[in-house]
């Protein structure tokens, strides 16, 4: 076993939305290019309901790779672990996701998926990134993203209480009762 440390990228696509753009984008040859000019040793993709896709595009994707580990999985019970072991988190901008990266204090990066019907997600992730949580990326630009969120400066989320977050989602979906 080697004792090189890692650097371990996680995406999280969902469970309940398919995310194939957000998958395509992080398997692409620029955003791969990006990430071992960073130094990052590993990336763990989450591909929800889309493994057919990951198993085309991680195939395709494997000359790009480099040093870069590339592992997949569906779904887990235990995202929170996945969460832990990296050291920067992608993930579309369920809310569920970005409180278990803001938890752990992880460097966050969300992109919301366009494709849904209302754009709770795009508010979440504009209202949290504009307080300093999170960066907001896009499919489009991923690997700027990534490079953007290497030298941001992340707010840390508090441990203990999450009233912050929980009044902002509240305001986003409209259940604001003051």
């Amino acid at each position: 076993m080697s004792n090189t440390p890692t650097k371990t990228i996680l995406v999280t696509t969902g469970a309940t939305s398919p995310f194939p753009s957000l998958l395509s984008a992080s398997l692409s040859a620029t955003f791969l290019a990006t990430l071992q000019s960073l130094g990052y040793t590993a990336l763990r993709i989450q591909y929800g309901d889309c493994e057919k896709l990951f198993r085309t595009l991680s195939a395709a994707a494997l000359p790009s790779c480099g040093s870069i580990e590339l592992t997949g999985f569906g779904f887990t019970d235990d995202l929170r672990t996945e969460v832990t072991h990296a050291d920067l988190v992608i993930s579309h901008a369920g809310s569920g996701s970005i409180l278990d990266a803001l938890r752990y204090q992880k460097r966050l990066v969300v992109v919301a998926n366009g494709a849904l019907m209302d754009n709770h997600q795009k508010e979440l992730a504009e209202e949290l990134g504009g307080v300093g949580y999170l960066v907001e990326g896009f499919v489009e630009n991923l690997h700027e993203a990534v490079t953007k969120a290497e030298g941001f400066e992340f707010k840390h989320f508090p441990t203990s209480g999450s009233e912050k977050f929980c009044s902002i989602l509240d305001e986003e979906v409209g259940l604001n009762l003051d």
